[in-house]
């Protein structure tokens, strides 16, 4: 699926030029894989087939946002836009 924006400058530098500097590397292994699958998924129901990585969509203030299970603090957040199918706001974040 196409990824429209990267806010995580660690995880876009990843995304675009394969560099991992700026993420934590004990766990890029786990980044490469969510995002690969991120990329190669054609519809968001699929999102929810990666059950490793705990998929949920988040409540209150967050609704409608996704996320990945990474760390026990850390998540791949991002959102869906529907008209477009493309994923935006994605995100290395702790917001715990």
């Amino acid at each position: 699926m196409e990824i429209r924006n990267i806010r995580h400058k660690g995880l876009r530098n990843f995304v675009v030029k394969n560099n991992s500097k700026g993420l934590q590397q004990d766990y890029v292994a786990k980044i490469a894989d969510i995002m690969a699958f991120l990329i190669h998924i054609e519809s968001i129901d699929e999102v929810f087939d990666l059950q490793k990585y705990k998929p949920h969509l988040l409540t209150g203030r967050r609704a409608g946002t996704y996320s990945f299970h990474v760390t026990a603090n850390w998540r791949i957040t991002f959102r869906h836009d529907v008209p477009e199918n493309e994923l935006c706001d994605v995100d290395f974040e702790d917001y715990h």
